[in-house]
């Protein structure tokens, strides 16, 4: 009896901190702060696919079927920030950065924005890849 109430325990356990990022993801839209004013893309036009593991996010991104940036490296999430640290990538700027992005997953879809000194930087939005498993 006990190692059923065990097993149902660790069940529920690891459903409850499952990660519900981890899976592939594909670009829906975004707005991004420029210095001339605020800027939106949505796909078709820009498409991209970020893969997040247990541990690393990378991401791929193509403007009219070309390629724009690509990157990736850590993160964490602590409560409701997606806090990634850019190990990699095309942009130098970025590399060594960490960016702390509120989420929330909503059906498949995951938003994200990211604030930074209290100044909106960016919103995303994206769609899980359903699993062939």
């Amino acid at each position: 009896m006990k190692s059923i109430i065990f097993f149902i325990l660790s069940a529920i356990s690891l459903a409850v901190f499952a990660n519900p990022l981890k899976g592939t993801w594909k670009y829906v839209s975004g707005e991004y702060a420029t210095p001339n004013g605020n800027v939106k893309a949505e796909a078709p036009a820009v498409t991209s696919t970020k893969i997040i593991s247990d541990t690393h996010f990378s991401y791929i991104t193509l403007h009219s079927n070309k390629f724009a940036y690509a990157g990736g490296g850590t993160y964490v999430i602590e409560g409701n920030k997606f806090i990634e640290t850019v190990k990699y990538g095309n942009l130098e700027d970025y590399i060594g950065r960490t960016m702390a992005f509120t989420f929330k997953i909503e059906g498949d879809l995951w938003y994200h924005t990211l604030y930074e000194n209290g100044k909106f930087v960016e919103r995303e939005i994206w769609k899980k890849v359903p699993s062939k498993l």
